[in-house]
């Protein structure tokens, strides 16, 4: 397992989801990154965010209580997504091992935010932000797809690029 912390690593962009100051992922998985960054425009940057999270960590327990909270805002603000939650709150694979990763993108510099409020982004909104860059968000999910990755099927999932390597 490899330990990346925020900067630029052999190319790829690092900047850990708050409140984490760095990322593990595995060695094979972070190949496959580079790979995929190679194969993009150079306008075009892949933005790693989240790899492992150890459940059992003191950020573990943070993280169980806030996605507790999480659960309870989000079920308000949306009764109708309820059967979403597990997707959203889950930990999808980052509590396994390094495999499951989360990535944003960086065009001309600057992070494409399609979740401005993260997953508290309601699905119209979503829809909004990725049409004014769908050509490079299905070109980087495609372009991971060929590399190996799963894109997750749930739509807030997928806008945060949480994908796993299946290598």
């Amino acid at each position: 397992m490899l330990i990346i912390f925020k900067g630029e690593t052999q190319g790829l962009k690092v900047a850990p989801r708050w409140p984490s100051s760095k990322v593990l992922i595995e060695k094979n998985v972070f190949l496959k990154l580079l790979e995929v960054q190679s194969k993009l425009p150079s306008s075009v940057k892949l933005l790693l965010v989240r790899g492992y999270e150890n459940k059992s960590s003191r950020l573990g327990v943070f993280r169980h209580i806030s996605r507790w909270l999480g659960i309870k805002l989000f079920c308000t603000c949306y009764p109708s997504r309820k059967s979403e939650v597990g997707d959203i709150f889950g930990s999808n694979g980052h509590d396994v091992d390094g495999s499951h990763v989360d990535v944003s993108i960086v065009l001309n510099g600057k992070r494409l935010r399609l979740l401005p409020l993260g997953v508290f982004t309601s699905l119209s909104l979503q829809q909004s932000r990725a049409e004014e860059h769908l050509a490079v968000i299905e070109y980087v999910k495609g372009t991971l797809e060929q590399c190996g990755f799963i894109i997750h099927h749930n739509q807030t999932e997928s806008m945060q690029i949480h994908c796993d390597f299946n290598g």
